[in-house]
């Protein structure tokens, strides 16, 4: 039997099609890995609070 795949069949780009992105400075680099751990935070105090962050019925919350 023969295949009736040809290339990449996922769609998607493979890596080397991709715009390499520029490395960022490190003080970007910096503020942008606080500002992730502040919203990791915040987001712990709240489901902490709230309780689970689920629109599914079975699991409630929301």
């Amino acid at each position: 039997m023969k295949p009736n795949r040809t290339g990449n069949c996922s769609g998607r780009p493979t890596r080397a099609e991709t715009i390499p992105r520029q490395a960022l400075p490190p003080e970007e680099r910096r503020r942008q890995r606080h500002q992730d751990q502040e919203f990791i935070k915040a987001m712990n105090e709240f489901t902490a609070k709230a309780g689970l962050l689920s629109d599914d019925p079975y699991f409630g919350g929301l």
